[in-house]
């Protein structure tokens, strides 16, 4: 599968929901589509989403590095030496993962349609289908129950509640998001990185009650040993976000003991081939695994949720990146039943797109 073109097609996409995390609120979600024609005349897409909290990157210098550095440098290459070309990628633009993702995640689709597999038992097939949270922002207590009350009756079974703006709002917007969803709704709280470790214990011990599964990113990512105190003495498990960025940094919580889980996104990983690496990592510390999104097309929400059914040491997964999105250009993928995401059994990513 020798590859012969590459289109770089940058899109600013309107959210139906804008919505405030701890540091910044978002009404629109800038992603970059990358599409990969070979000379058997296969295509496979992928999709970058940067984020500079999270992946370092913007949309401008994403669309800049896979247009004036990766393109020419995988043009003519085998599009199935996969590994091959993420070394030569990783020398190019070390500090780009989410456009390093795009082009990964379009050279597992074309892998996959290569094989006629469906990509999540191409890579190993664990299971069928996994439950997904959705995410509500950081909002009045009203707000957020109100919110809580349409998911369930969705058929949403979990909830990530953005907190870390002010831990007692915060905790009265969990109790109620609580009573009005349910004792059946699985709760999970992100704050990312906005409490200082005496703000996340009186937060952690004012929702004891509340049935959360766990809390993820309390405090600021570089400040481990903040993030350790709390998982030895959180009654909540905490989980690593923004402070996992690569296999590399999940060794180091692991070895360290620095908290209870991961959460491990294609994004901020490099794509399908690093992230399995992060997730291979933290299974064999004894970490659990969520996997995470951004604010995506259905290309790279496609990918994750592929990679989450491929390998049994994801137990978790917020997948809801592209549930928000206006106007995606992709459909496919994927489909929501009940709370839970299952993955196309087309060949590859099983994505179709209309640019």
């Amino acid at each position: 599968m020798t590859i012969t073109q590459i289109g770089i097609f940058p899109f600013t996409f309107k959210l139906k929901n804008p919505y405030v995390i701890a540091y910044d609120s978002y009404d629109t979600a800038s992603n970059v589509l990358v599409r990969i024609e070979t000379a058997s005349g296969l295509v496979g897409w992928g999709n970058a989403a940067p984020e500079a909290h999270v992946t370092g990157e913007n949309i401008e210098q994403t669309k800049e590095i896979l247009t004036a550095l990766m393109a020419p440098a995988l043009s003519g290459r085998e599009a199935r030496n996969i590994a091959e070309i993420e070394a030569l990628l990783q020398t190019l633009a070390p500090n780009a993962p989410a456009a390093r993702a795009a082009i990964d995640i379009a050279l597992y689709d074309l892998l996959g349609q290569r094989a006629g597999l469906p990509l999540y038992q191409l890579l190993g097939g664990a299971r069928q289908r996994i439950l997904t949270s959705v995410t509500i922002g950081i909002t009045t207590v009203e707000e957020g129950a109100r919110q809580a009350r349409e998911l369930a009756q969705s058929g949403f079974r979990a909830l990530k509640i953005k907190t870390g703006k002010d831990w007692k709002e915060d905790m009265e917007r969990v109790k109620a998001i609580r009573d009005t969803a349910g004792a059946t709704m699985a709760l999970r709280v992100d704050a990312n990185q906005g409490y200082s470790v005496q703000e996340a214990l009186r937060f952690i011990r004012g929702v004891k009650d509340c049935q959360i599964e766990f809390i993820e990113q309390p405090t600021p990512a570089n400040a481990l040993g903040d993030l350790k105190i709390l998982r030895d003495e959180s009654a909540i498990p905490i989980m690593a976000d923004e402070s996992a960025r690569s296999a590399n940094d999940v060794l180091n919580l692991a070895f360290n003991k620095i908290v209870d889980m991961v959460n491990v996104k294609l994004m901020k990983s490099g794509g399908i081939l690093s992230a399995g690496h992060a997730v291979a990592v933290s299974a064999a510390g004894g970490l659990p695994v969520m996997l995470g999104c951004m604010d995506e097309s259905r290309v790279s929400i496609a990918a994750a949720l592929h990679l989450a059914c491929a390998l049994p040491g994801v137990l978790y997964a917020d997948l809801d990146g592209a549930f928000d999105i206006v106007d995606d250009v992709a459909a496919g993928g994927f489909e929501l039943q009940e709370g839970f995401l299952i993955p196309s059994d087309k060949p590859g990513l099983g994505i179709e797109v209309q640019i």
